[in-house]
């Protein structure tokens, strides 16, 4: 055996992708990691600035700047400079006065900058000192590194640990402290239009809990050049609404104990009261939430134009947790991560949505330590306590859940009991009627029989009354399985038709490459792909006639699927070969995901029409874009669906739907999936439009549908 030796790890230079856009997978993200920076380092006031962000310039960026305590060239080189380092797990508060609990602690929220932008100076002054440090990372630099160098056996590689970044310093005022982050962009999909930062704004204005009061308050401002709506524009986090479902669970002393305020259902009183139960594993937390009716929601929309109601969103140490700040495909994850709308698949009406509570949990890092975000942002790490946190949210509403199904059978049960009173009153007052008929005055008799008659008449409108209120009772049980409306089987037919001749059309395009290039080694990969995506076809083509059998079969055949997961499977899986041919970037943003049980084909279809129109339309652009933005809101979901292609006329923005209208008719347009994808969207009660574009030139069509509560 030979005399060992040493190896050591080393980072490849494309380390710096892997924890940037590949971990973060959101913006929103990525902005929220850089101002929870700023908290940390005891910052009052966090400027947002976003230069040129609506078009392509040399001068399109965004900066972060602060007011905090800033950083020394020590800490730029032994902290922000160390991937992962452990100075935060340390340092558990910022420094005094402020001694905020720090918010970051895995050292590998920085590389939040390169999600959302190219280039990037860092500007730092630390507080009392008269020296600037500045440091320059060009991820562009790392990118071609990435992309030029072999990295086999015998060949010396550069490290990601190797690239040496510009650093020097410059002399300031002693009065000026901070840090600015300055972010360049040189890719169109890196752009900010108004509706993005709309997003912002609403997303950070609940970074800080409505409910926490520091001692030292923390504020963000937002300013754009292209936007007159931002204009130091204040982030306001304010939360007050006036409504009888409002219900604030603690910790509290019972004794010596600390125990649990929890919420329960007394099925004899029918109220919701509050008990004292031993602290969970998951450990102490406080929770203030409220249950909106219509009438709360029209309250709240008033009062928080703008601004969603987003369900149960939990805080830690006050500052939001980064699970709620990120949009997420996955459905086990992100703005449904705690499963309160998972569950409404399973007794629809019954169920309480997060589009009905508006809801702040807080948890502590010292209270509360098993309770971890996730390194990607995606979720909460998977362990016993934090299951257990889920159920105990879920129970409380729950609870609610009773208390409201409760009142609702009992005002129903008293609404019939009123109608049977009244008909038996109706019968007494024709039996009184006809005892006194014979002792009055002919012209009194007349209007005794008008009377009568009127009351049976009455009476028989009641007794219908209460035919039809429970034949309506008998028909509520069975509107979960009607929900979003069955199609009539030859609306199921017609897309079974439109999905053949996608999918022979995708198969002929793919076997005529096979007809005309085969064999061909050069092309082994892409006959290889090919062959694999015919499979795919042919099974796509074979599940939609198994489901045409079984509809046959049993009248309907609905699956529970997540929108936006079907959309970024079709960007990601389906359309990745053909947007990576035609240099398409994708862009997938969303508030929050949203379950619906219907046929994942007939969605599927309009999102295949649109980006098949997309991409015609991108044919000659340069630098292609397609972006789908979602948003969710107390009763509708909204989506924005655009590119950067051609456009479209105003003069046809109504036209465009009309059958074989079409734009792209020299691509092979036929115009027939646009009036396709209309006629679906308003089977489902919903619109959609051509809109002011958000890239010029370019098109964007918005989507709302409506889902009930």
């Amino acid at each position: 055996m030979s005399t060992p030796f040493k190896l050591k790890w080393n980072f490849d230079v494309s380390t710096f992708r892997l924890l940037g856009r590949e971990l973060i997978t959101d913006r929103i993200t990525a902005l929220f990691e850089l101002v929870k920076n700023c908290y940390d380092a005891n910052a009052n006031i966090t400027t947002l600035l976003f230069n040129d962000t609506d078009t392509l310039t040399n001068n399109s960026y965004i900066t972060i700047k602060d007011d905090g305590i800033g950083m020394s060239l020590n800490d730029i080189r032994y902290k922000w400079m160390v991937v992962g380092t452990n100075s935060k797990r340390k340092e558990k508060t910022s420094p005094a006065p402020y001694n905020r609990t720090v918010v970051g602690e895995k050292g590998v929220g920085r590389f939040a900058v390169e999600k959302l932008g190219s280039k990037v100076t860092i500007e730092t002054t630390q507080e009392g000192t008269s020296r600037k440090i500045i440091l320059e990372l060009d991820w562009t630099s790392y990118e071609t590194l990435s992309n030029t160098q072999n990295n086999y056996a015998g060949r010396k590689s550069t490290y990601f640990t190797d690239v040496e970044n510009n650093c020097w310093i410059s002399p300031c005022s002693r009065e000026e402290h901070g840090t600015t982050i300055k972010i360049f962009f040189n890719r169109v999909d890196q752009l900010w239009s108004e509706n993005d930062i709309d997003r912002a704004y609403s997303e950070l204005s609940k970074l800080v809990s409505p409910i926490y009061k520091p001692a030292y308050p923390f504020n963000i401002v937002i300013s754009s050049n292209n936007f007159s709506k931002y204009q130091n524009t204040d982030v306001i986090n304010n939360f007050a609404i006036d409504t009888k479902h409002h219900y604030v669970l603690n910790c509290v002393k019972d004794g010596d104990q600390l125990v649990q305020q929890q919420l329960f259902f007394d099925s004899e009183s029918g109220q919701v009261i509050t008990r004292n139960t031993a602290i969970f594993s998951f450990g102490p937390v406080s929770m203030d939430f409220y249950y909106l009716d219509k009438a709360d929601i029209r309250k709240y929309k008033t009062a928080y134009k703008g601004n969603r109601i987003d369900g149960i969103i939990i805080y830690r140490d006050g500052i939001i947790t980064t699970p709620f700040a990120e949009t997420e495909e996955n459905t086990d994850k992100k703005r449904d991560i705690l499963g309160i709308d998972k569950r409404r698949y399973s007794g629809f009406f019954d169920k309480i949505s997060s589009n009905n509570l508006v809801g702040f949990l807080n948890i502590t890092k010292e209270g509360n330590p098993q309770i971890k975000d996730a390194t990607n942002r995606q979720d909460f790490i998977d362990c016993t306590e934090y299951r257990e946190l889920k159920a105990f949210i879920i129970d409380q509403i729950e609870v609610i859940e009773r208390y409201l199904s409760y009142w609702k059978k009992k005002d129903s049960e008293a609404s019939i009991n009123k109608l049977q009173i009244a008909n038996s009153q109706l019968s007494r007052i024709s039996d009184t009627l006809n005892e006194i008929y014979d002792d009055v005055s002919p012209k009194v008799r007349t209007q005794l029989k008008k009377i009568d008659r009127r009351t049976k008449a009455v009476q028989r409108d009641i007794t219908k009354g209460i035919r039809h209120v429970e034949q309506l009772k008998q028909e509520s049980e069975r509107k979960e399985d009607l929900f979003l409306s069955l199609l009539s089987l030859q609306d199921y037919a017609a897309e079974l038709s439109h999905m053949v001749k996608t999918t022979i059309g995708n198969i002929k395009s793919m076997a005529e490459f096979f007809k005309t290039d085969f064999p061909n080694p050069d092309y082994d990969d892409i006959f290889k792909d090919y062959a694999t995506s015919i499979y795919n076809e042919m099974e796509k083509l074979s599940i939609g006639v198994k489901f045409m059998l079984s509809y046959a079969t049993s009248g309907s055949d609905f699956e529970t699927f997540e929108v936006f997961s079907l959309i970024k499977y079709l960007f990601e899986r389906i359309y990745k070969d053909r947007f990576d041919r035609a240099g398409i970037h994708t862009i997938l943003e969303y508030s929050q995901e949203l379950k619906i049980t219907h046929n994942k084909k007939f969605f599927e279809d309009i999102f295949e029409n649109l980006i098949s129109n997309s991409v015609k339309a991108l044919k000659n652009t340069p630098d292609k874009v397609i972006k789908c933005t979602g948003t969710v809101a107390e009763d509708k979901m909204t989506i924005r669906f655009s590119d950067n292609g051609c456009g479209i006329p105003p003069s046809d923005w109504e036209r465009i739907f009309e059958i074989f209208k079409t734009t792209t008719q020299n691509d092979g347009g036929a115009g027939i999936g646009l009036f396709t994808v209309r006629k679906r969207i308003e089977a489902l009660q919903g619109e959609i439009k051509v809109v002011e574009p958000e890239y010029t030139p370019g098109a964007t069509f918005l989507i709302t549908l409506p889902f009930k509560h």
